[in-house]
C-alpha cells in the first residue's frame, strides 16, 4: 500500500506507551503513506482527574517527520460517552479541526482509521474508506460512559466501516456478528527493537543493573487492570528477590510502595525500553481477569518474547495459546510457583526459542495480512478526502 493518506483517530496519544496504532501508522508511513496521527481528545473535566493535561496543547500540528504529523485536537465537552447529542456536537467540532488541519498540509485523507466507536458521529464523506480497528471492550472501560450509548456507537460503526479489525479473539467472537468480514489481526512486535536485550554490547540501566538479583519485571501501565495484591505477596514471599514496574502510574499504588524491593521506575521512551529488558530475569503480565482483560490482547507479551525472556502471566485467553513458552498461572500460589521455575530453568536456547516465537509474531507480520483486505476495499472506494456537509 503506497501514497494514501491516512488518517487516524486514536486511543493513545503519539507520545505515550508505544502500541499497536503507533506500529501500524510507523509502518504505513515507512512504506510511502502519509499519517495524520489525531491524539485522543480530551474535555474539559479531564484536568481534574489529571492535572498534567493542563499543560497540553490543544488544536495544534507538530511534526514527526516528512511524512507523520501529530494533530492534538481541541477540548471537547464532556458526557460524550453517555449523551448521543454531546458526542455529535464534539465529532462536529473534532471534524472542523480535521479539515482545516488537512487544508493548512494540503493534504487530501483517502483512508480514515479509527480506534474510538464515538467517531462514528465523525460527519465523513462516504466516498472515503473507513477502517475501524477494535482493540479494546469499550464498554468495560471505567469513567464517564453509558454502556449502552457506547455499545449503540460501536454497533453503527462497525456496520459503516469498509474494513473491520480486531486485535483478540475473544473480541473476534464477541463482535463478528455486528461485522461478517471482521479481520482478526493480533498484536505484535517490533521485533528489531526489542531483540537488542539480547545483545551482549547493550547495557543495562543503572536503576535495574544496581538491583538485588534475580529481577522479575513488568512494562506498562500501572492501572487498576494490574493485580497489585498478587505482586505484593511475590515481594513479601521472596524479599530477596527484586520486583520492579516500568511505565506510568494512573492508580493508587500504596501497597507497591510499602515494600522495600518493588521498585516503580516510571515511564521510560520507547528506545530505551529494549536496555530495560535486558535487565529483567523474568518478565511479568500480572493482570487481574475482568471483562475488560479478557479482550486484551497483550503487546507487551511479544515484546517480552522478542527480547528472550521468560514470561509468567495471569491466564488470559489470548496469552493461552503461547503455552508452554511461555507459563500461565490461575491463582496466587500458581503465580509464586511458575515464577520460581521459569526462574530455574531459563536457558540460552529458550531464549532462542522465545525470539523466534516473536519473529513469526511481527507487526510486519500484521499489516501484510491487514493490506490485502485495504487493498481490496480500495480498488473500488477511493475517495476523494472531503468532509460531509
Amino acid at each position: 500500500m503506497r501514497g494514501e493518506t491516512i488518517v487516524c483517530l486514536s486511543a493513545a496519544n503519539w507520545e505515550g506507551m508505544w502500541a499497536r496504532a503507533q506500529q501500524f501508522m510507523s509502518i504505513f508511513a515507512g512504506q510511502g503513506n502519509r499519517v495524520l496521527y489525531v491524539d485522543p481528545p480530551i474535555t474539559y473535566l479531564s484536568p481534574l482527574k489529571n492535572p498534567e493535561l493542563r499543560k497540553q496543547s490543544h488544536d495544534r500540528v507538530r511534526r514527526v517527520d516528512d511524512r507523520i504529523r501529530v494533530y492534538s485536537p481541541p477540548v471537547l465537552l464532556p458526557f460524550g460517552n453517555i449523551y448521543r447529542v454531546v458526542n455529535r456536537f464534539n465529532q462536529r467540532i473534532l471534524a472542523a479541526g480535521l479539515k482545516r488541519v488537512c487544508r493548512e498540509l494540503g493534504w487530501r485523507p483517502t483512508i480514515y482509521w479509527t480506534y474510538l466507536p464515538n467517531t462514528v458521529d465523525l460527519p465523513l464523506s462516504r466516498e472515503l474508506l473507513l477502517v475501524y480497528d477494535c482493540a479494546d471492550e469499550h464498554t468495560a472501560f471505567p469513567g464517564l460512559i453509558k454502556k449502552e450509548t457506547v455499545a449503540d456507537m460501536e454497533r453503527e460503526l462497525f456496520g459503516r466501516a469498509g474494513v473491520t479489525l480486531t486485535s483478540a479473539g475473544e473480541l473476534y467472537h464477541s463482535k463478528k456478528d455486528q461485522a461478517p468480514d471482521l479481520l482478526l489481526a493480533p498484536n505484535g512486535a517490533d521485533v528489531p527493537h526489542f531483540s537488542k536485550a539480547l545483545q551482549p554490547e547493550l547495557e543495562v540501566p543503572s536503576e535495574i543493573a544496581s538491583l538485588p538479583r534475580p529481577v522479575a519485571g513488568y512494562v506498562g501501565a500501572v492501572s487498576r487492570w494490574l493485580d497489585q495484591e498478587l505482586l505484593a505477596a511475590a515481594a513479601r514471599t521472596h524479599p530477596e528477590w527484586s520486583l520492579v514496574l516500568i511505565g506510568p502510574v494512573d492508580t493508587d499504588v500504596t501497597v507497591l510502595k510499602a515494600l522495600p524491593n518493588i521498585h516503580l521506575l516510571g515511564r521510560k521512551s520507547y528506545t530505551t525500553l529494549p536496555s530495560y529488558l535486558k535487565g529483567l530475569d523474568l518478565a511479568l503480565i500480572p493482570f487481574k481477569i475482568n471483562e475488560l482483560t479478557r479482550g486484551v490482547n497483550p503487546v507487551k507479551l511479544y515484546e517480552y518474547l522478542a527480547a528472550g525472556k521468560p514470561v509468567v502471566s495471569s491466564d488470559l485467553p489470548e496469552v493461552r495459546p503461547f503455552q508452554p513458552a511461555i507459563a500461565v498461572y490461575r491463582n496466587q500460589p500458581e503465580f509464586l510457583k511458575k515464577m520460581e521455575e521459569e526462574l530455574a530453568e531459563d536457558s540460552p536456547q529458550k531464549a532462542a526459542g522465545r525470539l523466534r516465537l516473536a519473529e513469526e509474531n511481527s507487526w510486519q507480520a500484521r499489516v501484510a495480512v491487514i493490506e490485502e483486505e485495504i487493498a481490496r476495499k480500495l480498488g473500488r472506494k477511493q475517495g476523494d478526502g472531503s468532509f460531509a456537509s
